[in-house]
């Protein structure tokens, strides 16, 4: 019996893993709800995923609101214009509605392409912006570059970013599950690639903790 309940045990382990991301996803979403603050909280989700995925995790709460706090303000400037972004994607498809006759296909492919591109940069920018220190203009160029070298992996990545929203379009009894674990763990199983990709920005750092480096 005292095994069971042994910090060390596996199952015990497990729980706390599990706790952990209970706690991180419930921090992310009322961190979220502002809206304009979405931006400084995914960044605190990835910045809390990347440690845990390198065992380097403390407490989440401290380690989500020093990462939320320290990258606020680039955070949310990125944030808005991804949001700008959106508004003219939403305003183009709406003309494109509007018009009497089809729109041409190579129109369509044009704006297919650039909302893919940027969307791919988008959910490169905030782990980005959680690793490493830069200007804004520089995370969002390295985001892109980084999700043009790594193409496989930015597909896993957009399907892990885009399940829970689709989920809770279209799935209504997932809405608990993604109350619980919706956005922590997609993030958790995202570091994993992004702990792979950082390693080859890193290729001298070997394990070590490199938060806060500009490149």
């Amino acid at each position: 019996m005292g095994r069971l309940f042994n910090l060390d045990n596996p199952i015990m382990v497990f729980m706390g893993k599990v706790a952990d991301l209970i706690l991180l996803n419930l921090l992310a979403i009322v961190c979220s709800l502002p809206i304009i603050t979405i931006g400084a909280s995914w960044t605190a989700l990835y910045y809390v995923t990347i440690k845990m995925v390198k065992k380097e995790e403390g407490y989440i709460f401290k380690d989500f609101f020093h990462s939320f706090k320290e990258n606020f303000k680039q955070a949310t400037c990125i944030w808005l214009m991804v949001l700008a972004a959106s508004a003219v994607f939403v305003a183009d498809f709406m003309i494109y509605r509007a018009m009497p006759d089809s729109i041409p296909i190579v129109l369509m492919v044009i704006v297919f392409a650039v909302v893919l591109i940027v969307l791919s940069t988008v959910i490169y920018v905030f782990p980005v912006l959680s690793r490493y220190s830069n200007t804004i203009k520089n995370t969002i160029k390295n985001a892109f570059l980084l999700s043009l070298a790594n193409m496989p992996y930015t597909v896993l990545l957009l399907i892990l970013f885009l399940l829970p929203f689709v989920a809770m379009l279209f799935i209504f009894w997932t809405l608990p599950f993604l109350f619980m674990f919706g956005f922590s763990i997609p993030a958790y199983l995202s570091s994993l690639i992004w702990v792979r990709i950082f390693k080859k920005l890193e290729p001298d750092m070997g394990d070590t903790d490199t938060e806060n480096e500009t490149v």
